[in-house]
């Protein structure tokens, strides 16, 4: 499986979770966001790329200036290797492909991965323009927060707030948030860019239709910002 953002030389598109459908889809539409932004976009790995992330758990990572994880912040569970107090799960680390996660074997080889790949976040204050990509619309969501004890997957207009304006904060610049969610899953918020898909039967990756006629929509409307102070 692979799972990446994309970027030009001015323009990033990422993923902030919840998880890995937000930036399988990114991957799968780069000719729509090249040909709608007329420039070449390639695949670029990104910190939050294959990661669970719960809103909430993310807002306060930022808020906390986005730290590193360390070693006596990676608990074995529940369910999967699950970083400490942000509640962020790593479904496809700490591990070699299917074999079970071993924390203290990999641990080195993560935080080097991971260091840089927040540095490379880090640094996105100088793109010209960053988009970052949201959703809950991967089925088996569902399961995976059962799983892990994640509690609710649907969004809070609370913690989509903050972790706006955390992220912003942190980058010092505002940034775009394109948000994508099913049905029941959107909390009923009424954030400015919320995308509402209708349901498929894929496991995990998604609707691709769906997806690259939301891109080709946002893409082609002028440039807008995020609503977080």
């Amino acid at each position: 499986m692979e799972v990446v953002s994309a970027g030009s030389s001015h323009t990033a598109i990422i993923s902030l979770g919840m998880s890995c459908q937000s930036s399988r889809q990114i991957r799968t539409s780069l000719d729509v966001l090249s040909g709608a932004l007329g420039e070449p976009f390639e695949r670029e790995r990104h910190f939050f790329d294959g990661l669970i992330t719960p809103v909430g758990g993310m807002a306060a990572l930022f808020e906390d200036d986005f730290p590193l994880f360390t070693r006596d912040q990676i608990e074995p569970g529940p369910g999967h290797p699950t970083w400490l107090p942000y509640g962020i799960r790593f479904l496809h680390h700490f591990r070699v492909e299917d074999e079970d996660a071993d924390i203290d074997a990999h641990i080195d080889e993560e935080l080097s991965r991971f260091g840089y790949l927040r540095d490379k976040f880090a640094d996105l204050a100088n793109r010209r323009r960053v988009v970052f990509v949201i959703s809950n619309s991967q089925n088996n969501l569902t399961e995976v927060a059962v799983e892990t004890e994640m509690g609710s997957i649907a969004f809070h207009a609370g913690e989509m707030n903050r972790l706006q304006t955390a992220v912003d904060r942190f980058l010092g610049r505002a940034c775009e948030y394109l948000v994508v969610s099913y049905p029941d899953r959107h909390g009923g918020i009424t954030h400015p860019e919320l995308t509402v898909l209708q349901p498929d039967h894929s496991e995990w990756t998604g609707d691709k239709a769906q997806w690259r006629a939301l891109f080709q929509d946002y893409f082609d409307r002028p440039h807008r910002l995020s609503f977080a102070v």
